[in-house]
């Protein structure tokens, strides 16, 4: 439920605050926030402590870890900035992430006490579940991302009108998530997960014949048939991913999907502005191209304008670039719609049945 109020409450709510104060008052508000939770949770699980186990901690396997996602976070977000491979740093810090990485899966599964287990991987619900959920959660984060910003830097949305657009992806699971949870059970779940990446697949072909006339009713009206899909995603997939995991493991296998799913998100985060940037200059330079002497209707335009002034040059060239960012945004929804049908194809590799995780008969991962 937490997962599905957030689409609708965090782009309306982080618009009105950048409209009418600034974008660091979107972090600072976070900390009473922050607070107000940990007292919550310290108040509520202290009576539900249990026994407490000494386990040794694997320093290496978290060492290794954090050296490794780190540098490959840091270079995902500076990449762009450092010209990529063309600076050292960049160069440095990804032979020093892969080196790190490769290290911490020998590491892992050779240690008695791994801090992340990855054995767990040997179950295909788990391996196919988790696939998926990573997959699918950094696309719908890419959405997310590149949506609002279409909107509020080449359609002229202010921040608070760009998240009342994409706000309506959430009214719909609000909804159906309780009565998904209550009655998923009587469902073959790799159909709801395929129902879900239907959905918002299409979705996404659909957003991918937009154009740069596109209303603000339409656009409300594709996020909330893509909340269809948001409402089915979560629960199914993250059943199968648990399906064949019983004590400990159950434990151990959500914390490991749910650190895959955040890391999809992340690198969803810092690849697509960079990606959609990239496809804005390719698009740009095409557009460009025909804007010269020899394309008569180029000139024909010219002539109706008045002229090549300087003005009216800095008018077309504002054009290009708005249609170059709306030729870049269909590129990006393409790939993600036909994205989104893929994993449907993927999710069906997991086998039936996906009893409840921990249920009476569950199988072990190792069984």
């Amino acid at each position: 439920m937490v997962t599905v109020v957030a689409p609708i409450v965090g782009p309306i709510t982080g618009g009105w605050i950048t409209d009418n104060y600034s974008w660091p008052w979107i972090f600072y508000i976070n900390v009473p926030i922050g607070i107000f939770a940990a007292i919550v949770v310290w108040t509520q699980m202290r009576e539900r402590e249990k026994t407490t186990t000494h386990a040794p901690i694997d320093y290496i396997g978290i060492a290794l870890l954090v050296l490794g996602v780190g540098l490959l976070q840091v270079v995902l977000d500076k990449g762009n900035d450092l010209d990529w491979f063309a600076s050292i740093h960049i160069v440095i810090m990804s032979v020093i992430s892969a080196i790190s990485l490769v290290s911490f899966v020998i590491w892992e599964l050779g240690e008695r006490h791994p801090i992340v287990n990855l054995r767990l991987f040997k179950d295909r619900n788990f391996a196919i579940g988790t696939i998926s959920l990573t997959l699918g959660y950094a696309a719908f984060f890419a959405i997310n991302i590149i949506l609002p910003q279409w909107l509020q830097t080449q359609m002229g949305y202010t921040a608070i009108w760009a998240g009342l657009a994409a706000a309506p992806m959430g009214v719909l699971p609000l909804v159906m998530t309780p009565i998904i949870g209550r009655y998923a059970n009587n469902f073959d779940l790799r159909i709801l997960a395929s129902l879900s990446f239907l959905t918002m697949g299409a979705s996404c072909l659909i957003r991918a014949q937009f154009n740069t006339d596109v209303d603000f009713r339409t656009i409300a009206e594709v996020q909330l048939f893509m909340g269809i899909g948001v409402a089915f995603f979560f629960m199914p997939i993250t059943t199968i991913v648990l399906s064949n995991l019983s004590g400990a493991e159950v434990a151990e296998g959500s914390g490991l999907a749910t650190f895959f799913r955040v890391l999809g998100g992340s690198f969803a985060s810092s690849l697509t502005t960079w990606i959609w940037s990239r496809r804005e200059v390719f698009h740009h330079a095409n557009l460009t191209e025909s804007v010269s002497a020899y394309n008569p209707a180029a000139v024909d335009y010219v002539e109706k304008m008045g002229g090549a002034t300087q003005q009216h040059m800095a008018l077309i060239d504002k054009t290009i670039e708005q249609q170059a960012y709306m030729m870049s945004t269909i590129d990006y929804f393409w790939v993600l719609g036909w994205g989104f049908m893929a994993l449907i194809v993927v999710i069906w590799f997991a086998r039936p049945p996906f009893s409840r995780a921990g249920a009476p008969g569950a199988p072990s991962a190792g069984h």
